[in-house]
């Protein structure tokens, strides 16, 4: 478990977001909340950007859900590292795709 899964886990989530914007934006963010319960997890998600000064909040185009097992092998990963146990994190993802996140615990 490494640093490097983590980014790899986070890049695949940047192009979900980066994709489900279909086309240019100034900024897209995405909150995912992270729970645990008996006999398993869920993750939700909201999803928005900002293209020519409006703001959108839309789902992410991800069909197949992929966003919600990479959030959970996220959590799993970080949890493992340093014994963090966040409940939710924000993803934003400025025009050049530099990415910021900030975990609430």
């Amino acid at each position: 478990m490494s640093i490097e899964q983590q980014v790899q886990v986070l890049n695949s989530l940047t192009q979900i977001m980066h994709d489900s914007a279909n086309g240019q934006y100034e900024e897209v963010r995405c909150e995912f909340e992270y729970e645990v319960y008996d006999g398993g997890w869920s993750v939700g998600s909201k999803y928005s950007f900002v293209r020519d000064g409006l703001f959108f909040s839309e789902l992410l185009d991800d069909p197949g859900d992929k966003a919600s097992s990479y959030v959970h092998k996220l959590h799993e990963l970080m949890k493992s590292q340093t014994g963090g146990d966040w409940k939710k994190f924000i993803l934003v993802i400025d025009p050049s795709g530099k990415a910021n996140t900030k975990f609430i615990y």
